[in-house]
């Protein structure tokens, strides 16, 4: 099946008018490459947009649970899931939404992504002076995916690891201070 198949959206953003000067204090989140990391995203550097400039890019609005994917330059391929409490968030043209529909769990289709890394690095490098991955690439990649109900229990696991590991980042954290 198509990655394209098992979405409702696969697309990425654009930078506002202005590029990086037309940058807010507060606002709305602009996600860049430089907050996508695998597994995890970074506050770091995050920028804002008024409320125009969101209205603007309405369209590359993320959501709850939305997969994002660094789709150009040295950070190629790189996915995680946003934590609600960055969104409301629009991505610039670095950065892929990827919506699963009701065939794909995301945190699923996270780890999937991330398991064929290296598949999306192979297209990532093919023909282009720069890295990049087009939605055409990503709407015409196999995945091969278990029943929903599979997938789920797989989700439920990943979670719960990942709820562990942030505990012991925060008490590293602590022991550190």
């Amino acid at each position: 099946m198509k990655l394209g198949d098992i979405c409702s959206k696969i697309g990425s953003g654009a930078t506002p008018r202005g590029g990086k000067d037309s940058y807010k204090d507060s606002g709305t989140a602009i996600i860049r490459s430089q907050n996508v990391f695998d597994w995890s995203f970074s506050s770091s550097g995050l920028a804002f947009i008024d409320d125009d400039q969101a209205e603007a890019l309405s369209s590359v609005e993320v959501k709850h649970g939305d997969v994002l994917l660094n789709i150009t330059g040295d950070s190629v391929a790189r996915a995680c899931i946003v934590p609600s409490e960055f969104l409301p968030a629009r991505v610039n043209q670095h950065v892929a939404i990827i919506r699963a529909n009701d065939k794909a769990n995301n945190l699923f289709l996270l780890a999937w992504l991330q398991a064929n890394k290296g598949i999306l690095l192979k297209l990532a490098s093919s023909g282009a002076t720069r890295n990049a991955l087009t939605k055409r690439m990503l709407e015409n990649l196999d995945v091969n995916l278990p029943p929903i109900d599979v997938q789920n229990k797989v989700a439920a696991f990943i979670d719960s690891i990942q709820a562990k590991i942030t505990l012991n980042t925060k008490l590293n954290g602590y022991l550190g201070a």
